[in-house]
């Protein structure tokens, strides 16, 4: 992979274990050579120059010039002396050719490929010399705004007038394990201030109410959605899974305290230009804010046993859910784990569509962020 380091003090990779004074004018330049794969060379304008250069802190000078390199992309580092104070502002360390170009990110996961076509990519796989890098960093600096993709997953339930609709053994009771939320989301996090920062961004969503008892079939009524045993009207049914889907398209704006200012640990597996990172955030975090979102469909799906075959029955349709869902969303963080919970403030169905005898219906998720 190519590289190009261009600093003040220039910290070249080469090769010979030895160590020498450069030619030219006598005392302007000192190269140290360490082993035989590095050395520092030390520019100079004179003796005395090169004895202000004791104050410097050289192991974190290349601590932070590794963490730059890690990085892979045009960086800008303040190093600093043993006193704290910044010097060398403006260093510019260019690693590689910039941006990769492929990059694939989900959750804390990313490849990238910096090939400039496939046939180079093969040939790099094909040679055996090049060799496997492992290390790992962490940033140094916060990104006024960072954009990244996630993934929700948790489980679904509604509130009938406060309470689960279990507790008094409602035909729509839901069977928690197996009612599952999924969620796509394409967030951006801007920093606004200290450990404050702003998570907002969009998403698909998918709410999925699966009953506790699979013999509950859901229809659309003349006025109202209907949850009815479907043994009732066929003795030989013997149901497997029912439950009801609604998506819905969102955007989300949350307020969130990390502590840690956003700052992530990154491991790095890298093989010629080909990279494997994974991203692990620091610290505590947590944030309350609230979202709105459009149903963009819905359907039931039943699935059911008659005279020993099983069969399924999927119907589109709207049963009367509500087109605008808008509510709370909680999450909270530690390190690499993220959890996050969701509560409608309006009804999961419109106006007075829900349910016979039941009251306000709201949807409530909990689960983890991916």
């Amino acid at each position: 992979m190519k590289a190009i380091v261009t600093t003040l003090l220039a910290i070249a990779l080469f090769a010979a274990p030895k160590a020498t004074q450069a030619s030219g004018n006598e005392g302007d330049t000192v190269v140290i050579e360490l082993n035989n794969k590095s050395k520092i060379v030390i520019y100079t304008a004179d003796k005395e120059a090169l004895k202000d250069m004791e104050q410097y802190d050289i192991n974190k000078m290349i601590q932070d010039l590794n963490s730059a390199l890690g990085s892979k992309k045009i960086e800008k580092v303040e190093l600093q002396d043993k006193d704290g104070n910044k010097y060398m502002k403006d260093t510019t360390l260019v690693f590689g050719d910039g941006e990769a170009k492929s990059r694939i990110k989900i959750g804390n996961l990313e490849l990238l490929v910096d090939a400039d076509d496939w046939d180079e990519l093969e040939d790099e796989f094909d040679d055996d010399d090049i060799p496997v890098r492992r290390y790992d960093y962490e940033e140094n600096k916060i990104d006024r705004t960072r954009h990244f993709f996630n993934v929700d997953i948790g489980m679904n339930n509604w509130l009938d007038g406060g309470e689960f609709p279990d507790a008094e053994g409602q035909p729509y009771t839901v069977k928690p394990w197996g009612s599952w939320y999924f969620a796509l989301n394409s967030v951006n996090r801007t920093w606004v201030s200290g450990p404050l920062f702003l998570d907002w961004g969009f998403g698909f969503s998918w709410y999925n109410w699966k009953m506790e008892d699979p013999n509950i079939a859901i229809v659309k009524g003349p006025d109202n959605i209907e949850f009815v045993d479907a043994r009732i009207a066929n003795p030989d049914f013997s149901g497997v899974k029912s439950r009801l889907t609604a998506p819905y398209v969102n955007v989300q704006m949350v307020p969130m305290l990390d502590f840690a200012k956003g700052r992530r640990r990154i491991k790095n597996l890298e093989r010629g230009s080909v990279s494997f990172r994974t991203y692990k955030k620091q610290g505590i975090r947590f944030g309350v804010g609230g979202y709105v979102g459009y149903r963009i469909g819905g359907n039931t799906k039943l699935v059911f046993r008659e005279d020993g075959e099983k069969q399924k029955d999927k119907t589109k349709g709207n049963y009367y859910l509500e087109n605008l869902r808008y509510g709370i969303r909680a999450q909270v963080g530690y390190k690499g784990l993220d959890l996050f919970a969701t509560y409608d403030l309006n009804n999961v169905f419109a106006g007075d569509r829900g349910p016979v005898g039941s009251q306000d219906m709201n949807a409530i998720t909990v689960g983890i962020t991916l």
